[in-house]
């Protein structure tokens, strides 16, 4: 008997370590602050740089009116001129192993493994988990600072966890939060997400297209699951693309361009798509070689093979896992006189 617990003792410990270790090999970490500088996509922020109404704006941005006139935190008016910008505000992780987290190092947050996320592109299927990070670099770094839509965060924070969302893991509660879902199942919706491949395909994010991913697959329903894309980095972005839908669904993610949005920010339940731009930062960084668009960060959905096949792929077996740094467009109303 004692020999017989002492080997079932011995057993469970020999694949306790083999657990730990196949973790270790699975969560990796994306050095996120040890590679900082060559990480980061640092022409981003001149992209959509706008002042008084002269330069480049997306689609959905405010008019070319220089000035505006707000209220301040007390109801006083003041004048002002726009202001327009990209700035670095999140991360996004997609990983396959719950509680995974690449950018804290590849810790795991808890050690249930329960419902492990898969990658099985060959037959275009996978489950994925997402997580959502404050990472407000400008101020980070003491670079820059502008009081445009600031939110409160200062430095790295997580935000927002797939693992404790009920909806992440069952289509039909997700449906009940996206509803329209249906509408956007049907084949009539067919030729309008592929009218809005070829558009984003082409660096434009139009507002119309709302229900769609680009060239990514299917926005709906905001879950972990995917099915019918074999490419596993349109994966990741896809999944990163349903977190930001999901949020601004549930109200935890806001709009910051816009006409009426130039004094305050306002919730936003469709995603506006063109208000951000992705780029990797992990497994390999598009800032790290230059891509066939010719930039090094892209709007959500664009095709991998503009920003992702030019420079011999970012993703190769074992490192499926991808972080984004997300890029916000900000319009905001700079003070020209007194209100303060």
């Amino acid at each position: 008997m004692l020999i017989n617990l002492i080997a079932t003792f011995s057993l469970a410990i020999s694949l306790s370590a083999t657990a730990n270790t196949q973790v270790d090999n699975i969560c990796k970490d994306a050095e996120v602050w040890t590679k900082i500088v060559d990480q980061i996509c640092w022409s981003c922020f001149t992209e959509g740089f706008s002042l008084m109404g002269i330069g480049k704006k997306p689609d959905g941005a405010s008019s070319n009116d220089p000035f505006c006139l707000c209220n301040d935190n007390l109801g006083v008016p003041y004048a002002g001129t726009k202001l327009s910008y990209f700035a670095p505000m999140r991360l996004i992780e997609t990983v396959r192993l719950p509680w995974c987290s690449p950018t804290l190092g590849g810790i795991t947050l808890q050690d249930d493994y329960i419902g492990m996320g898969t990658v099985n592109a060959s037959k275009g299927k996978g489950f994925w988990n997402s997580h959502y990070f404050a990472f407000p670099l400008m101020e980070m770094l003491e670079i820059l600072y502008i009081d445009c839509h600031q939110d409160g965060y200062v430095d790295l924070d997580l935000m927002y966890l797939s693992e404790v969302d009920p909806t992440w893991n069952n289509d039909l509660l997700a449906l009940m939060l996206s509803p329209e879902a249906i509408l956007f199942a049907t084949p009539l919706a067919e030729p309008w997400c592929a009218t809005d491949c070829a558009l984003i395909s082409a660096d434009s994010a139009p507002e119309s297209t709302f229900g769609c991913a680009g060239c990514d697959g299917h926005l709906y329903p905001f879950t972990g699951s995917i099915i019918g894309q074999k490419d596993n980095v349109a994966q990741s972005s896809l999944i990163a693309q349903r977190m930001i839908s999901s949020l601004h669904r549930k109200g935890l993610a806001k709009k910051t361009m816009g006409d009426d949005n130039v004094c305050e920010a306002s919730i936003a339940p469709f995603t506006p798509r063109s208000q951000y731009k992705f780029s990797m930062i992990y497994p390999r960084a598009e800032a790290s070689a230059a891509t066939a668009n010719g930039s090094c960060c892209h709007p959500m959905g664009q095709s991998t093979n503009l920003w992702c096949l030019p420079v011999g792929g970012r993703m190769r077996p074992g490192m499926e896992d991808a972080v984004y740094m997300l890029w916000q467009f900000k319009e905001c109303c700079l003070t020209l006189g007194s209100g303060d």
